[in-house]
């Protein structure tokens, strides 16, 4: 992981996004970085209702900074980007970065087709102003414990990735954190002092309709072409896989 050193903040960031998929730990990592345990509702519980994007502002070493929790899609559509932009600030954005959450261990062909789906939405920059988020870490080092593996490390871990997630890394040129969510309060306070400190070395988004704008239609056939592949490749592996019973 590349690393990165404290430096005087010449244009601090004052909007993060926080995009994944359902399950992620979008919810619970806004309000890691707010400070408020109950900023954005989380969990599969029988009473949540249906939200598109919510905002909420807080304050990280005297900047004011607007988080935007967007729905956990695997679909990103029209709509999404759209309840984006009107969550930005009313003064307008003057820097923004993505947070792409992912839970460790589940990037799944669903969840790179989602990220594919960013880039053809939000343009080729999209990896310069993202930093991804590789949440639920509490889980993963119990799992580590659990299969007897001492002092488990991160980047150990993502040396045993296949390739193509590794690639997928690359392209954020190995910009992430690891977070825990269910920690206390002050480790919360200095991972957050932590993600200000990456977030304010990028250039950011410094206006919301500066993304790349492309035909909803043609976007439409980007994702059908990214599915195609998909289940081209899940019936490749299907035909293996019966291949190999048959010359037993």
């Amino acid at each position: 992981m590349a690393s990165y050193e404290i430096e005087e903040w010449v244009k601090p960031v004052n909007t993060f996004v926080l995009l994944g998929r359902p399950g992620s730990g979008k919810s619970r990592t806004g309000n890691t970085v707010t400070g408020c345990d109950k900023a954005f509702e989380f969990g599969f519980h029988a009473n949540r209702t249906p939200k598109r994007c919510e905002s909420k502002q807080t304050e990280i070493c005297e900047t004011e900074v607007c988080v935007i929790d967007t729905p956990g899609v695997s679909f990103f559509e029209k709509q999404d980007y759209e309840d984006i932009q009107s969550n930005m600030p009313e003064e307008g954005p003057s820097k923004i970065i993505f947070l792409l959450c992912i839970s460790i261990g589940r990037l799944t062909e669903e969840e790179l087709s989602l990220i594919n789906q960013y880039f053809i939405i939000f343009g080729n920059d999209f990896a310069e102003n993202t930093i991804i988020i590789f949440t639920h870490l509490d889980e993963w080092e119990s799992d580590m414990k659990d299969c007897n593996v001492e002092n488990p490390t991160f980047d150990t871990y993502l040396h045993t990735l296949p390739e193509q997630t590794k690639t997928i890394i690359r392209r954020f040129h190995n910009r992430f954190l690891t977070v825990n969510n269910k920690q206390k309060k002050s480790e919360k306070m200095q991972w957050t002092l932590k993600l200000m400190t990456i977030a304010n070395s990028m250039q950011g988004y410094t206006m919301f309709n500066k993304f790349a704008t492309v035909s909803y239609s043609s976007y439409l056939k980007d994702i059908a072409r990214s599915y195609s592949a998909i289940i081209a490749g899940m019936a490749y592996r299907c035909f293996m896989n019966i291949q190999e019973v048959f010359r037993q």
